[in-house]
Parts: structure tokens; C-alpha cells; sequence
């Protein structure tokens, strides 16, 4: 019978990555920011992880991410349920687009980057004045919050009252 250590194995790490085998470290941080935007922290595994599903190119299969893994950090690959779990996340999270082919295998490929602006509109609760806001700062926020609770937002309406110091200013 065999036998199986009763610890776990220590995530693996950038550091493991054999020189030479990770992906461009401008595409896995262009794909580090989508998740952070998206609500998604950014662990050990998942770097790697990212760089497993560039280097594996579009289309791979969660074995064949696992088998580059495997071949990136010598051996030392995360198991497949733990890929598995990061990459259902990550298409939840529309990071990732998963196809099923003809033969019932789970494709992967990076999903397009969404290009359209989050419309953020303020309404005043008194007068029904419309106003645009335009500060990104608020729409990340309003997208991340959505992320976790497994929402996308296409466009937002907060309704709002003057401070106590406008209406000073108004009078």
C-alpha cells in the first residue's frame, strides 16, 4: 500500500519557476490586475497559476495546464483539484473563458478584457438631477463588490442628497 504524507505540500512559488519557462511578465500582470479588479487576491498558487495558463497557450485543458505546471517547477505542480478550484474561480470571475469540445473536455482561454465603461450616474433625491461620474476609482470598487457576490455591473444609479455645507451654499 502506498503511503501519503499527512502534511501538505507548500504552495508553490515564483521563485520555483524554472529561468526561462514563465510566461511574459507583462501578460501575467496584465492578468494579476483583472483579478485584483475583480475581487480575486492574488496567492502564491494562482501567480503560478497564471503563468501555467499563458505558457499552456489558448485552448489547454486543466491536465495540460497541470502537466506545464509540473514541467515549469520541476515536479513540484499544485495538485489538480487545487488548479481545478482556481480555474472555476477565474472563469467565474470572467478571467478565463471555458469552451466544451466535442470529446467533453474543458477548454481554457484568457476572456476578452471588457472595453466598455462602467456608466456611474448620481441622482439627487430632491431634484432628480442627473450627474455623471467619472472617477475609475468608483467603478473598481462598484465591480469588485459586484465580483463577490458573483455579479457583473453594466451600470450603476446612487441616489444622493446635498451635504449640510451645499445647502448652506445654495440659501
Amino acid at each position: 500500500m502506498l503511503a501519503y504524507s499527512e502534511h501538505r505540500r507548500s504552495p508553490p512559488a515564483l521563485h520555483q519557476i524554472r529561468p526561462g519557462m514563465g510566461a511574459s511578465s507583462r501578460q501575467v500582470r496584465q492578468l494579476e490586475v483583472r483579478c485584483e479588479e475583480a475581487g480575486i487576491k492574488m496567492t502564491d498558487l494562482r501567480q503560478v497559476l497564471l503563468h501555467g495558463i499563458l505558457e499552456a497557450g489558448p485552448g489547454a485543458t486543466a491536465v495540460e495546464i497541470w502537466q506545464i505546471l509540473g514541467t515549469m517547477t520541476d515536479g513540484h505542480a499544485p495538485s489538480q483539484g487545487s488548479i481545478q478550484r482556481n480555474l472555476n474561480l477565474l472563469v467565474e470571475r470572467h478571467i478565463l473563458r471555458r469552451d466544451v469540445s466535442p470529446d467533453r473536455l474543458w477548454h481554457y482561454h484568457v476572456a476578452p478584457e471588457r472595453k466598455t465603461a462602467l456608466a456611474i450616474t448620481f441622482v439627487e433625491a430632491g431634484t432628480g438631477r442627473k450627474i455623471a461620474c467619472d472617477a475609475p476609482e468608483v467603478a473598481i470598487l462598484l465591480r469588485r463588490v459586484a465580483a463577490e457576490r458573483g455579479l457583473a455591473v453594466q451600470g450603476a444609479s446612487i441616489t444622493v442628497i446635498p451635504s449640510a455645507g451645499q445647502e448652506r451654499e445654495a440659501r
